[in-house]
């Protein structure tokens, strides 16, 4: 059963109430929203103090906006993806596809703007295009183009690197912490993508690495996808939410990106991140603050707390939020989607993509996609995560 509890959350300019019924007759302190500020610019949130769950250092309740102790949960609503589309063809990118994401493999397009796959479109045919050369990256090509070639990071090419495990680093005298995954095959000659997996406020980086609670697999899906093909990250909070007081949660991103891409063959220009709930709040944080980093985002039933800062930036964007989510309401979701939407130059209009319930938005700047679903639920992560957003990064 999910849980929703009684909050009341603050944002910057005031106070706004966002209240959600009690299903469980359990009830938790509010959490206040965050003031921005820090050393890492305007928009992140900081730290207003309330009585959470303690994380699993025994630390005591996070403070800050988001959901409240109850906010997040796993279980509940169901669903099927429906099958990927063929890829589109080489020479600008254009072929057909069956609805649904583009499936992986097969020949990405880089030459021409029109050549958007149809599995990505949900369409049945694509556009034609000319002089166009099969893309490097495998699968069909989302707005026209597949991505360009990897950028290796300073760990390339490094005999030895750390390996999968529980890993601590030092932020502006603070002890931080984080789980890494790293594909058992690694080849300090390839560059892989990395992923950055962020916990809800109820759960912990273990919870993210195993996948368990919520059930969505180990990082929320994405590595039984990935295939070898990423590393994974789960940072834990301080206390159990992202309250980023001070910007601490945007320098520890930046202090574990510097020491990765040191130690391992990282793809600088596919860097990602995904979250849930808090997480997915803290995820939406980096696409504001660090969109010259991040090649896309995917937040799962998140808000934007504070605003979001560098409007100009583009990043590529994925999201679903539950229809029936009463801890942080649909509202909020899209809300934080129009946001990506103006800064990727989206318009208002979209089409169809599967899985059932997911648009993508028409006019967004080649390389930047907007893609956003609602699905039958609660405040929980939708049943096609992993797959999903794993289809929507391996084509950038």
């Amino acid at each position: 059963m999910i849980e929703s509890r009684d909050f009341v959350w603050a944002s910057a300019t005031g106070l706004v109430a966002l209240v959600a019924s009690v299903a469980c007759g359990s009830n938790e302190p509010a959490a206040p929203a965050e003031s921005s500020g820090g050393s890492h610019g305007g928009g992140a949130p900081n730290g207003g103090a309330s009585a959470g769950k303690p994380s699993e250092n025994g630390a005591g309740g996070v403070s800050g906006s988001g959901p409240s102790g109850g906010a997040d949960a796993s279980g509940g609503a169901s669903g099927s993806l429906a099958g990927a589309g063929s890829s589109g063809g080489t020479g600008g990118g254009s072929g057909s596809g069956g609805a649904g994401l583009p499936a992986s493999g097969g020949n990405g397009a880089v030459g021409g703007d029109t050549g958007a796959a149809a599995g990505m479109d949900g369409m049945t045919s694509g556009t034609s295009g000319g002089g166009g050369v099969a893309g490097a990256v495998g699968g069909a090509g989302v707005g026209g183009s597949s991505g360009g070639e990897p950028t290796k990071s300073v760990g390339c090419g490094k005999s030895t690197g750390p390996e999968s495990g529980r890993y601590s680093i030092d932020v502006a005298g603070t002890a931080r912490e984080y789980i890494l995954e790293v594909p058992p095959d690694y080849d300090s000659s390839q560059p892989y993508r990395l992923v950055f997996a962020w916990h809800g406020r109820m759960y912990s980086a273990e919870t993210v690495a195993a996948g368990e609670t919520p059930p969505t697999g180990p990082y929320y899906g994405l590595a039984s996808e990935a295939g070898g093909s990423a590393i994974f990250v789960a940072p834990q909070a301080l206390e159990s939410g992202w309250t980023n007081a001070n910007g601490r949660d945007i320098a520890f991103t930046d202090a574990m990106l510097e020491r990765l891409e040191s130690e391992l063959c990282i793809d600088t220009s596919r860097v990602f991140s995904t979250g849930f709930s808090f997480g997915a709040i803290m995820t939406l944080a980096l696409g504001c603050e660090r969109g010259d980093v991040f090649r896309a985002i995917a937040p799962l039933s998140g808000s934007l707390m504070n605003g979001c800062p560098d409007p100009e930036r583009p990043v590529a964007y994925f999201s679903a939020h539950g229809s029936a989510d009463t801890t942080i309401p649909l509202a909020s979701g899209e809300a934080a989607r129009d946001e990506f939407l103006a800064r990727n130059g989206c318009s208002s209009e979209s089409v169809p993509v599967s899985p059932d319930g997911c648009v993508r938005y028409e006019g967004c700047t080649a390389g930047y996609p907007v893609v956003f679903c609602v699905f039958d639920g609660v405040h929980e992560p939708p049943p096609y995560a992993g797959e999903a957003i794993w289809r929507f990064f391996e084509e950038l």
